[in-house]
């Protein structure tokens, strides 16, 4: 089993649609045919490899129905596999598997009541809809754990699995199996229908890359906070208590096409449910930029992250306003220590949204900011060693 085991690329034509329509590599129509060649012959990808920001869009291109985005993965997994060290800094950010990792060391810091708090949310629960909060939504346990917006879910959110975003999208498919497997492991022991995801990750490789890419389900139906939030909000059960004053441009996590036209959409009726006013970007949906950080798998590189985030910036400006709404925590994490250099404001949604429709939210996520580089400045030296992977 591989990154392409679920696709058939004896379908590919090498049309090279997939890389021409990319918003950021930017290739004519042969280029991007010869370069999907390489790729499916195996062969290096310059062009693909020293600027594809390993987001989803290219997946929602191909005529065949074929996924590019994996082949891109499965070419940068075999590279990594064939003599390029990894820094150990890269498993350091992978949950889910048995050692030292940042969440764990960050759940270390937390308080006794916080940890407490995690503690219960082990036990798995049984209702109709249950709140499955993952590695950064842990973190904000208390807020979450005392919500009256979110009161009647059921949490669940042992500080052991992961959805395996990270190690996935690093191009380590053995240690993503593993956390994979625990996964489907402790989320069996659930009872319920759906299950309803506090982080769009989460709802992305649990409820669409597990089936599609690694052959296995969840019997359950997945989620995003924002659609039910929507869902009760249009249905009379929670209401608008703190209206949202603020205009800000919609910025879309790169597995925003992954979860497909309903997910955006939902997202933007919630925010303006709650009276944000909402601002397109020049290029959303399919075009859509991310924050950078999924791209940094190609080499490493936190210049090439820098870069991504400087365009969007950019973007952000060129839309008229100075504040950018987010809904991906990892988003939020990567782009706080540069966006106020560029004079743009990050919103963080899901606090903003619960406040909106009457909790006290007491640990906004720019409190996590500090731990999340001082943990990472105390762990620099790994940067400097190579992985020690099972094989």
């Amino acid at each position: 089993m591989s990154y392409i085991s679920s696709d058939d690329w004896e379908k590919c034509t090498e049309c090279g649609e997939c890389l021409a329509r990319c918003p950021v590599l930017n290739l004519d129509g042969a280029e991007a045919s010869r370069q999907i060649g390489l790729l499916r012959k195996g062969e290096p990808a310059p062009l693909v490899f020293d600027s594809c920001a390993l987001c989803f869009n290219c997946n929602v291109y191909c005529p065949e129905g074929l996924h590019p985005h994996e082949l891109i993965l499965e070419r940068l997994s075999e590279r990594d596999d064939h003599g390029k060290d990894l820094p150990a800094m890269v498993p350091y950010f992978f949950n889910g598997l048995p050692g030292k990792n940042l969440f764990q060391d960050l759940y270390l810091g937390l308080s006794k009541k916080e940890r407490a708090i995690i503690e219960r949310w082990s036990d798995p629960p049984s209702a109709k809809d249950v709140l499955f909060i993952g590695c950064v939504g842990k973190l904000f346990c208390e807020d979450l754990e005392r919500s009256r917006v979110l009161e009647s879910l059921p949490k669940f959110g042992p500080v052991d699995v992961c959805c395996g975003e990270l190690p996935y999208r690093s191009g380590r498919w053995k240690e993503y199996a593993r956390v994979a497997e625990r996964a489907i492991a402790r989320l069996s022991e659930v009872q319920a229908e759906r299950i309803v995801c506090y982080c769009g990750s989460c709802n992305t490789f649990l409820g669409k890359i597990m089936p599609r890419v690694y052959g296995k389900s969840l019997p359950f139906k997945f989620v995003s906070l924002y659609e039910w939030l929507l869902e009760r909000h249009e249905a009379g059960l929670i209401e608008l208590k703190r209206p949202l004053h603020f205009k800000a441009a919609v910025h879309e996590s790169c597995y925003a096409t992954e979860l497909g036209p309903e997910f955006a959409s939902a997202l933007r009726k919630i925010y303006r449910a709650a009276g944000m006013e909402t601002v397109e970007l020049e290029r959303s949906g399919d075009l859509n930029t991310s924050c950078g950080a999924a791209g940094v798998a190609r080499r490493w590189s936190v210049l090439d992250v820098t870069r991504a985030q400087n365009l969007k910036y950019a973007e952000v400006k060129r839309s008229g306003v100075s504040e950018m709404a987010l809904n991906c925590p990892g988003c939020y994490l990567t782009m706080a220590s540069t966006a106020w250099m560029k004079g743009v404001k990050l919103r963080y949604m899901p606090e903003h949204l619960l406040r909106a429709f009457g909790d006290d939210v007491k640990k906004p996520a720019s409190k996590l900011v500090g731990p999340f580089a001082w943990t990472l400045l105390k762990n620099v030296p790994l940067a400097f060693k190579k992985a020690s992977l099972d094989p």
